[in-house]
């Protein structure tokens, strides 16, 4: 479960990394959730880090009770996170 969390954390540190890349280079944000906070870089960031501190948490209490669940959600939270990491770095050169 360690290194199912660290991979979540990873996939979600590299799509904020090149969100931010792509923000400084003149690309819009889709999220509608950092939206909110006008595009706020430290926002994003806050936003970023409580989502992925929760959720760590979250698994680690409850990776003895619902193991499966638990690494299905950090599984769909690695693909998405290295997903849109992938296509931010797509996007970033048409900026």
């Amino acid at each position: 479960m360690k290194e199912l969390i660290i991979a979540f954390a990873l996939a979600q540190s590299a799509d904020m990394v090149t969100t931010h890349i792509g923000m400084s280079r003149g690309c819009v944000e889709a999220n509608p959730v950092y939206r909110t906070v006008n595009n706020s870089i430290p926002a994003m960031y806050a936003i970023k880090g409580g989502y992925v501190g929760f959720m760590s948490t979250f698994a680690w209490k409850g990776r003895k009770t619902h193991p499966r669940a638990f690494k299905a959600a950090l599984w769909a939270g690695i693909a998405v996170g290295t997903g849109a990491a992938i296509w931010n770095g797509v996007l970033i050169p048409k900026c």
